[in-house]
């Protein structure tokens, strides 16, 4: 089963990954029974399946198939750990790199270029929120400086005007 998973090519393996959960959405109608005198037919509850529609679990049924050991399996494994946030980018970005020299597929190639310029991508835009975070703490320590000096320069100038007043 792991050797013919591992030469199923990759646009493939995503269209029998999406044909999986679409069939487990599917209902089946009730069997049909001639009968020979109509009986009276006892209620029952239907029975409620919870199908399989969302991708997170057919792909966590997927990595539970396969072992690992082709590398097009391995550059699906690595493509869900991005969907995850709290990924560490540094270690995806090796694992991804290390990948990329066992790849012989073209669409798996090109499936491990995407995942590299959106792992880069999201590496940059991961650097620019963390310098506007500090931007924007430092402007509000900024603003709360300026709040305590104009209320300290108030204060001193309602002294002044009681001093005034006290003749």
């Amino acid at each position: 089963m792991k050797d013919i998973l591992c030469t199923i090519p990759l646009k493939q393996l995503c269209l029998l990954l999406c044909s999986i959960s679409l069939a487990a959405c599917a209902t089946l109608p009730p069997p049909v029974v001639a009968a020979a005198a109509p009986a009276p037919e006892p209620e029952t509850k239907p029975v409620v399946i919870a199908p399989v529609c969302r991708i997170e679990s057919a792909l966590a049924q997927l990595n539970n198939t396969i072992s690992g050991n082709c590398p097009s399996d391995k550059l699906l494994i690595l493509a869900q750990q991005m969907m995850s946030n709290h990924t560490d980018l540094n270690r995806l970005q090796a694992q991804l790199e290390a990948l990329q020299n066992t790849l012989n597929d073209p669409a798996s190639q090109g499936m491990a270029k995407l995942l590299s310029n959106q792992l880069a991508e999201r590496k940059r835009l991961t650097s620019l929120l963390d310098k506007q975070t500090i931007a924007a703490k430092e402007q509000q320590k900024r603003a709360n400086d300026l709040a305590a000096k104009l209320d300290a320069l108030k204060e001193m100038e309602k002294d002044m005007l009681e001093r005034s007043k006290k003749p």
